[in-house]
């Protein structure tokens, strides 16, 4: 743990460790979040959360000129803690390391359940395996929140940041906690698999070969060779992997609800129509979101807002490393980084933000790889 800021209370590592298991434990309820919005108050500032009041502002924006103006704003309220939440949390975060060990915890306890739904299986439960896939899919597991892609999405998350964490570990003087983090990467694998969900899978492939990018090519061809051994022992991996898409009924599903989607843009292309206007288009196809980020953004906040959100993903991508920055560091940095990316590419198909956890995730990410109010002014 490096040094924490005399200014803060001593009461306040305490609050942070417990309000990150309650946001796991209760990833829906954006009450849970609010334990957070403290740390604004008694951290030091920095004029890095200027992007953060550009998005929330575009937001309020929006919503004042949504066709339901209290549905919106009340929206944005929520989006507000959340943002500010994570924000808060990814500030301390840079000082305070102890998130990773709320991340090993909750690594350990999602790969426990998923592993004892796997020898129960199948299927489990049976509303995730439909009848036409019972033949390829043996199971889906759910995990500790009873949706197999929100579990597997979050087991991509975590798959770089526990990467990184081994370097972190490095320094440590436990010696068992390289070992431990070891461990919990081998044991995800499996647990991402039965989640059985692609667009996981994609995220965590994608967020591994941003993790280690280029200049390490032999972990790349060992990750090919890991995926094609997969292919070639595990017929229900390769059934799902090499699925046709145009002969998909997710797939059609999808691309029925993205029109409907497209055609709520075209009507408010400014400002959105909101959330309770997209789920208003979407309820005669029984749901409830866009199951694509950013058409999501676009229908609810208009289509700035996915120009706003590209700023913010570029910042966070270009964001160059610290000087004076240990390589533990860097490659925390990094591995948050390539956490996030994942999580982009995973939003082509998933309406990422419909899930408070994963909003404070973002901001969480962000605000630990662009904010260092260490070494600004108070």
């Amino acid at each position: 743990m490096n040094k924490i800021d005399r200014r803060t209370p001593a009461f306040w590592p305490q609050i942070f460790i417990f309000t990150f298991f309650l946001v796991l434990l209760r990833p829906a309820d954006s009450l849970s979040f609010i334990l957070f919005l403290p740390g604004l108050f008694i951290q030091s500032r920095t004029e890095k959360i200027r992007p953060l009041f550009l998005w929330l502002g575009w937001s309020f924006f929006s919503a004042c000129l949504s066709p339901d103006l209290a549905a919106s704003l009340l929206d944005f309220s929520r989006e507000s803690v959340l943002a500010f939440a994570g924000f808060s949390a990814g500030v301390y975060g840079q000082k305070d390391r102890r998130w990773l060990w709320v991340f090993q915890i909750w690594a350990a306890l999602t790969i426990g359940l998923i592993l004892l739904q796997a020898v129960v299986a199948p299927p489990f439960p049976p509303s995730w395996v439909g009848s036409n896939a019972e033949a390829r899919l043996p199971f889906r597991a759910t995990g500790l929140w009873n949706n197999p892609n929100r579990t597997g999405l979050f087991l991509a998350f975590l798959l770089p940041i526990l990467l990184a964490g081994t370097t972190e570990g490095k320094s440590s003087s436990r010696r068992w906690t390289v070992p431990l983090y070891r461990g919990l990467i081998f044991l995800t694998i499996p647990a991402l698999l039965f989640t059985y969900s692609r667009t996981a899978w994609v995220a965590a492939l994608v967020a591994l070969v941003f993790y280690w990018g280029r200049g390490e090519k032999a972990k790349l061809r060992r990750l090919v060779l890991i995926i094609c051994l997969l292919m070639a022992f595990i017929p229900s991996v390769a059934d799902r992997v090499g699925e046709n898409p145009l002969q998909s009924e997710t797939v059609r599903y999808r691309f029925r609800i993205w029109q409907e989607t497209w055609a709520l843009v075209e009507k408010y292309p400014l400002t959105g129509g909101g959330s309770r206007k997209l789920q208003t288009i979407l309820g005669p196809l029984r749901a409830d979101h866009a199951h694509n980020h950013y058409l999501q953004l676009a229908a609810e906040k208009g289509l700035p807002a996915v120009l706003f959100f590209t700023g913010l993903v570029y910042r966070l991508l270009k964001a160059p490393g610290r000087s004076g920055s240990s390589d533990q560091k860097l490659r925390l940095e990094r591995g948050m980084q390539a956490a996030v990316v994942g999580q982009l590419v995973a939003g082509i198909t998933e309406s990422l933000w419909v899930v408070p956890l994963f909003v404070f995730l973002f901001w969480f990410g962000f605000a630990m790889i662009t904010a260092d109010a260490s070494r600004e002014n108070c």
